[in-house]
Formats: C-alpha cells, sequence, structure tokens
C-alpha cells in the first residue's frame, strides 16, 4: 500500500497549486524537490498553460514595480513548473528588471537597502546569471571595497555567500580579514592607552598623596 504524503509534503503541494489560482497569495519559495514523482504533482505539472506564464511574469514585473524582491523571489521558484524553454525565458526577463532595479538606485543609502533586502540573496543565487552578479558586485565594490565600514562589513558577509568569481570572492575575503586585522589593532591600541592612563593616573595619585603627606609633616 502506498504511503500518503506527510503533512510537509501536502503543505507544499498547497503552496505549488497557487500558480493556478491566486498569485497574490505567494509568499514563500517552493521546490519540487523529494516531491516531483508524486502523483499529485503530475497532475499539477500537467495542467500548467500559457496563461499561467503570462500571470507569472506579470507578477514578477509588478513586484519588480513594487521593491518587493522577497516577492519576486518567491514567485520565480514556481519557474520549475513550467517547461525548460519557459523557464529560460522567464529567468531571461527576470535578469534584465533585476539589472534594470539594480542601475536604478539612488544613492547608496538606497543601495544598500538592496543588498539587504530579503530576497535579495535568495534570487542572485537562484538566477546565478554571471552578468547580474558581476553588476552587482561592481556596485558594492565601487562603495564598500575602499571603505572599512560597519556597512562595508555587512554588505561583505552578504557577497560571501553570493555565487562570486573566485577573483571576487578573495577580494571580499581579504577586506573581511583586513577588517578583522584593523579591529584587532585598534583594541591593542586602545588597550595601550587605557594601560598608559592607568600608570599616569596611579603615578599622579602618588604625587599628591606625597605632596598632602610633605604638607601634614610640616604643619
Amino acid at each position: 500500500m502506498k504511503k500518503a504524503p506527510g503533512n510537509k509534503v501536502l503543505a507544499m503541494l498547497d503552496r505549488l497549486k497557487l500558480i493556478k489560482t491566486d498569485l497574490s497569495e505567494i509568499h514563500m519559495i517552493v521546490s519540487l524537490d523529494g516531491i516531483s514523482d508524486l502523483p499529485e504533482t503530475a497532475e499539477l505539472l500537467s495542467a500548467i498553460n500559457s496563461e499561467d506564464k503570462t500571470r507569472l511574469q506579470n507578477a514578477l514585473r509588478h513586484s519588480f514595480e513594487k521593491r518587493d524582491l522577497a516577492r519576486v523571489s518567491a514567485l520565480y521558484s514556481y519557474v520549475s513548473l513550467f517547461s525548460e524553454s519557459d523557464q529560460l525565458q522567464i529567468k531571461s526577463e527576470v535578469v534584465q528588471d533585476f539589472q534594470a532595479y539594480l542601475k536604478a538606485y539612488q544613492n547608496e543609502k538606497d543601495l544598500n537597502g538592496i543588498f539587504t533586502h530579503p530576497g535579495f540573496s535568495n534570487l542572485i543565487i537562484a538566477l546565478n546569471d554571471k552578468g547580474l552578479t558581476d553588476l552587482q558586485f561592481e556596485l558594492f565594490s565601487f562603495f564598500h571595497l575602499d571603505n572599512k565600514t560597519n556597512t562595508g562589513k555587512k554588505m561583505a558577509g552578504i557577497q560571501k555567500n553570493l555565487p562570486l568569481s573566485e577573483d571576487q570572492r578573495d577580494q571580499v575575503i581579504q577586506y573581511l580579514e583586513d577588517m578583522k586585522a584593523e579591529k584587532e589593532q585598534n583594541a591593542l591600541a586602545e588597550k595601550k592607552r587605557s594601560k598608559t592612563a592607568l600608570i599616569f593616573g596611579i603615578i599622579g595619585l602618588t604625587l599628591l598623596i606625597i605632596r598632602v603627606l610633605l604638607r601634614l609633616a610640616r604643619d
């Protein structure tokens, strides 16, 4: 007797079925891992049509306009339900929209907001497009690689988990190591300053006590 799907599988199937009903309810990433061989999955895949593709494309475009990368990331995960040719077309459109979205940043603060937006990393990883990854790395490099700041450190931490080239990854790692070394040097310098201040404080207190004792002795 065939085992019935578990609750987690049923929950995933319910989320996958949203592609046929209400895309506005899509907020979580889906996957066919572990359920691709189920009859329910096969039935859903066989029902996917061009109308579903058009609705998904429109929803993706609208989410970019709303600057909601978390929703774009969730919607894009549904691409696995479509044929290979449809997947390539949708991916190409999303990459183009994402590139335009990145290029439209207003200032450093706006760009940092994009980098830290929920869905940014997931989408970069899911798309795994060299042109897109290179573009966002160029923007990160322009604003942060030459500036050792806490914000830069946070951005570098995000970069480290993206599908960078070997050279790009080396730059990020070097940046983080330089920041760590600089922090350790600053901590050591602060420790020396504190120690010096303590010594001079003790000397000053000792001299004060001596002066008081001498005055008392004269009296």
